[in-house]
């Protein structure tokens, strides 16, 4: 290969691969988009945790109604208390219902969180579902 050719196609290549790596979702805030699996610069997927994501979800969006003055035992401070809720969550803040889900019993689609705050986008609703469906990590 001419010495004139290397260089352009070496620069593309670096180019192509800076553009597409995630930051690790340890370095992401609670405000953050994305999906629930990020790719680490080694290549490394790092789903996310409680610590990670859910309970900066929970802070920003549910705790101002759900904390440990609850009357119905919902704070969601605690992670327990979200894993108890998990079914009627996973429907009411999903985007989108997954039929086999079971969610008729449930609230509808992108409900939750309820009130007058503020409310998460799309993409946060999507990563705390892919969360919950993960298991709670």
């Amino acid at each position: 290969m001419s010495r004139g050719l290397a260089l352009p196609v070496l620069g593309a290549f670096l180019l192509s691969c800076s553009s597409t790596s995630s930051p690790p979702a340890a370095s992401r805030g609670a405000g953050d988009s994305g999906a629930a699996v990020h790719a680490a610069p080694d290549a490394v997927a790092i789903a996310d945790t409680w610590t990670s994501y859910a309970d900066g979800f929970f802070t920003k969006y549910c705790v101002s109604c759900h904390s440990a003055k609850d009357s119905t035992g919902r704070d969601y401070t605690v992670q327990a208390n979200v894993e108890k809720d998990r079914a009627s969550m996973r429907c009411g803040v999903a985007v989108t219902q997954d039929p086999s889900w079971a969610c008729s019993a449930f609230p509808p689609a992108k409900q939750f969180p309820i009130g007058s705050g503020p409310k998460p986008t799309d993409a946060e609703r999507d990563r705390l579902v892919a969360w919950i469906t993960a298991g709670e990590p």
